[in-house]
């Protein structure tokens, strides 16, 4: 009994990795190279603490985001909060940044942008620590824009300098 249950988990474990994959599959290759990047970020909070966490997020995280913006490796990113009650809502926030096409790198690392923000490194370590503590999910998506001015538009042909390979 226990070796057939695991083999049902594993049997639907590989099912849904390769429903995952052959979507991943449908866009591969499909960025155009003189499109910006979109990058879209999910939170769930648990009902009661979503001001604490965007004081959190406000004070810990979008300081580094305003660094790269200020850089130029981001363009934009804005943070929305759903705009009514859903019954069973995923999130109830949604990140969107704008990247440019090919972003000039960040001048130093990540690691040494979040020392030279917050020399306090053991405050950053509990604010970040306590602001994951709070996400109850979170999933990070990108999005490819589809150039309707082709003939036939299409997921499936790879994009190489910019052409449609077919």
């Amino acid at each position: 009994m226990k070796n057939r249950l695991l083999t049902s988990l594993a049997i639907l474990a590989l099912a849904l990795a390769g429903i995952q994959s052959a979507a991943a599959q449908a866009l591969a290759g499909r960025a155009l190279p003189d499109r910006p990047r979109v990058g879209i970020s999910y939170y769930k909070v648990p009902p009661g603490k979503h001001d604490e966490w965007l004081a959190l997020y406000k004070k810990w995280h979008r300081p580094i985001m305003d660094a790269q913006i200020k850089h130029g490796t981001t363009i934009s990113s804005t943070l929305y909060v759903l705009s009514s009650h859903q019954f069973d809502g995923n999130y109830d926030f949604v990140i969107v940044s704008v990247s440019p096409a090919e972003p000039k790198p960040f001048p130093t690392s990540r690691g040494e942008l979040i020392k030279k923000l917050f020399p306090d490194i053991e405050a950053y370590v509990a604010g970040e620590r306590r602001r994951w503590e709070l996400t109850v999910d979170h999933a990070d998506t990108s999005l490819v824009e589809i150039d309707l001015n082709e003939e036939t538009p299409s997921v499936y042909y790879p994009i190489i300098n910019g052409k449609i390979v077919r």
